[in-house]
């Protein structure tokens, strides 16, 4: 009888079949961090959307933050555990 298998190596075996790429293994420091940036822009979020009235100005704001959050996750992907 065959191993049994989880969810996720079911997942990683598919996007294997279907050409997907290798995912990234994070550490737990990387993945702590990204939850740190999460939380960090999270709370400028919410200020953002509290204190800038006028619809425009809040969605250029709301852009700006997730992109340079984003940005941040990005990086710490990029960075190679030592």
């Amino acid at each position: 009888m065959g191993e049994l298998k989880s969810a996720w190596e079911i997942a990683l075996e598919k996007s294997k079949k279907m050409g997907g790429e290798e995912p990234v293994i994070l550490s737990s420091n990387q993945r702590a961090e990204i939850a740190e940036i999460r939380k960090i822009y999270a709370a400028k979020t919410a200020e953002a959307e509290i204190l800038i009235q006028d619809k425009q100005k809040q969605e250029i704001e709301l852009g700006r933050l997730r992109r340079d959050r984003d940005r941040k996750i990005e990086s710490v992907y990029k960075t190679k555990e030592k």
